[in-house]
């Protein structure tokens, strides 16, 4: 718009008030956990997330996910939960489940929630 590349659009006046800046600059996000090390084998390292409760429920009523992240392949895993409550035994079907397919054991976990 500023080169008049675009015709007949209105401009919109934005109004700031003074200490939008400093709102915004407080407003807290959680931090996100970067891994330094990357792995060096499958399910050496994993990460999870648990995601929820969803705005709109899924067509069999599941309000949170569960996902898992495999450092090494990028492999991902999600699980539809009903319930916040299902994600420890959501993880612990996952934990049996990825060790006895990859016949290895997960080496450590980070969790981003």
């Amino acid at each position: 718009m500023k080169k008049n590349g675009v015709t007949g659009l209105p401009s919109i006046p934005r109004k700031h008030k003074q200490g939008d800046a400093c709102i915004l600059g407080k407003n807290s996000k959680q931090s996100i956990h970067y891994s330094h090390s990357r792995a060096h084998r499958k399910i050496e390292l994993i990460h999870l997330d648990l995601c929820g409760p969803l705005p709109v429920p899924s067509s069999n009523g599941n309000k949170y996910m569960r996902t898992f992240i495999d450092d090494y392949t990028r492999m991902c895993w999600v699980y539809l939960l009903k319930n916040k409550s299902d994600a420890f035994q959501t993880f612990k079907k996952f934990h049996t489940w990825i060790e006895n397919d990859a016949q290895s054991h997960i080496g450590s976990i980070c969790t981003d929630n």
